[in-house]
């Protein structure tokens, strides 16, 4: 197993993305702690890591909130002395154009999207870079390689997330610890359902569904990601085939972004 014995991270692991690396780094032999704003959700994601015989804890976290992601940090190093794998992964989506985004929007989207990624990255990596081993993944999207009009604040924010993953991983190169960012486009999640209504309202005037229909057909592989593909990647990056790769910005679009 590619992840044996490894110390595992995961913001938003309660559903999406999150969920699945979670339960990918299970299989893969870590033991895995998931932090999200939802109890219910992350319990029952550290139940199913449980089921797969490795440990797990189940953390409250809002990245957002100052000191939240670093008290979580401190819980997992207090009660397994350590996280070898960060994957900061809890975001949000927001639509308005720029002259509709007020700044308490504009707020919001960049304290959890990058500012939470920020803390969670700086509180492992001095750790990280004492032991010399150390694997960082934040999930940016493929918004944080190309515009896109009405979520200006997402995109800003996820341009951000790459930006800071390149400065990260320089620093840290040295020391036995990569940092990566992962970027993927639609992905079948309660993200796309929960703004379904942005989506067809800031469109062409098509309903919800036949929206997501036509962003399926603009996509060369006529179809959204999987969460278990995104994972996939996530796994590759933990593990020790990756020691070589850092400062990285991946894309897994289906084909829809080629940057």
């Amino acid at each position: 197993m590619r992840l044996e014995g490894r110390r595992a991270l995961v913001t938003g692991g309660g559903r999406g993305i999150g969920r699945a690396v979670a339960l990918a780094f299970a299989a893969e032999g870590a033991d895995v702690a998931v932090a999200a704003r939802t109890r219910s959700e992350i319990e029952a994601v550290k139940e199913e890591v449980g089921s797969r015989g490795r440990k797990s804890l189940a953390l409250p976290c809002d990245v957002g909130a100052p000191g939240e992601v670093e008290s979580v940090v401190e819980e997992v190093v207090r009660a397994w002395g350590g996280v070898d794998v960060l994957v900061a992964n809890a975001g949000l989506l927001r639509h308005a154009s720029v002259e509709e985004t007020t700044e308490a929007l504009w707020d919001e989207v960049l304290r959890v999207n990058l500012t939470g990624v920020f803390r969670a990255v700086r509180a492992v990596l001095p750790a990280m870079a004492a032991r010399g081993w150390g694997r960082v993944i934040a999930m940016s999207s493929v918004s944080g390689k190309i515009g896109g009009a009405n979520r200006s604040a997402y995109h800003a924010a996820k341009h951000g997330v790459i930006g800071l993953v390149r400065s990260a991983a320089l620093e840290v190169a040295a020391r036995g610890v990569t940092v990566n960012a992962i970027c993927p486009g639609f992905v079948e999640t309660r993200m796309i359902s929960d703004n379904r209504r942005d989506f067809a309202r800031f469109g062409d005037g098509r309903g919800e569904e036949e929206t997501l229909r036509r962003f399926r057909e603009e996509i060369p592989m006529k179809r959204f990601l999987d969460p278990s593909e995104v994972a996939a990647m996530a796994v590759y990056l933990a593990g020790e085939d990756a020691r070589g790769i850092t400062g990285q910005a991946f894309t897994i679009s289906c084909g829809a972004v080629q940057v």
